[in-house]
């Protein structure tokens, strides 16, 4: 799907003139056929220039100054996927005009360029996506996580293609016009990884957003329904949970079983009755999702 479906067919369907020049080199009618030929080979060779000066103008500036279709806070993401897709253009063109019809072999090549494909195209339905939904602010750390991971990806896999493209001068004269600067682009900093863990491990309007396509309705055979009530309950027995981890710190819970924990603490008053029966529940629950099915040796055992 990578090599073929994705980039390999596509690149002839997809490109501006190379289908128009093989069907006019096909044309029977030969004069009819130079004609069509020559127009389409003159719009190549123009559309290929404008690649080279596009391609090397985005990657000087990282994308700055280039148009988007609308002014949001997410306006760079749009300049950096008009920047790769400049290079991907370029990539393209010159694989197309070094390796031909062998294009088509070399899978590993082609696949690479269908990753860069695919990720922008990832890329540009997280900005989509986010437009739709109202632009909320509470987001926007989901969707620099998701893009900034695209996007190193897409340059990634245009620093590996250029790294085995077959011809070594093509590849150091691409590798001039998209990489100018080296490959400045990074993936998501820890921090904003952090950021993203706690949206997406806590209730509330981003989560809810990210599970509405989910089938979360809490029912006995359904283990993510069950999953998101253990969500909604621990964070209602933080505070509880935090009372039982202080006691233990200072010595007055000995025990390391969460189970005993809970007894000891409810004989020393540290939890009143009601709260532990809340603790035993959860842990209960807790205990259930993580539960893997297990088999007597017997079971499976020869009959």
């Amino acid at each position: 799907t990578r090599s073929l479906i994705i980039y390999g067919q596509g690149a002839m369907r997809c490109h501006p003139f190379v289908l128009k020049e093989i069907e006019a080199a096909q044309d029977k009618n030969f004069e009819r056929g130079l004609k069509e030929f020559d127009d389409a080979l003159f719009s190549h060779i123009g559309y290929a220039i404008s690649n080279v000066v596009r391609s090397f103008i985005l990657a000087l500036t990282h994308g700055r100054n280039s148009r988007i279709p609308i002014n949001t806070p997410t306006k760079r993401y749009y300049q950096h996927i008009n920047r790769y897709s400049a290079a991907f253009a370029l990539a393209s063109d010159f694989a197309m005009l070094t390796l031909g019809g062998e294009l088509k072999k070399k899978e590993l090549l082609s696949a690479r360029l269908g990753d860069v494909l695919s990720t922008m195209y990832l890329a540009s339905t997280v900005l989509k996506h986010f437009e739709n939904q109202g632009r909320p602010s509470v987001d926007l750390p989901l969707v620099e996580w998701s893009v900034r991971t695209l996007m190193y990806k897409t340059q990634e896999q245009l620093h590996n293609f250029l790294t085995n493209l077959p011809n070594r001068v093509a590849a150091f004269f691409l590798r001039c016009f998209i990489f100018p600067r080296g490959r400045k682009y990074s993936p998501p900093s820890d921090h904003l990884t952090r950021k993203v863990a706690n949206i997406i491990t806590c209730t509330g309007e981003s989560r809810q957003r990210l599970c509405e396509q989910a089938y979360t309705t809490i029912e006995p055979n359904n283990p993510l329904g069950l999953l998101e009530e253990a969500l909604m309950i621990s964070e209602e027995l933080a505070l509880i949970e935090e009372k039982l981890k202080q006691a233990h710190k200072e010595g007055h819970i000995k025990s390391e079983y969460l189970p005993h924990q809970i007894q000891e603490a409810q004989k020393c008053g540290i939890l009143k009755d009601k709260e532990a029966t809340k603790m035993k529940e959860y842990h209960k629950k807790v205990f259930e999702l993580l539960s893997v099915d297990d088999f007597d040796q017997k079971e499976l055992g020869r009959h």
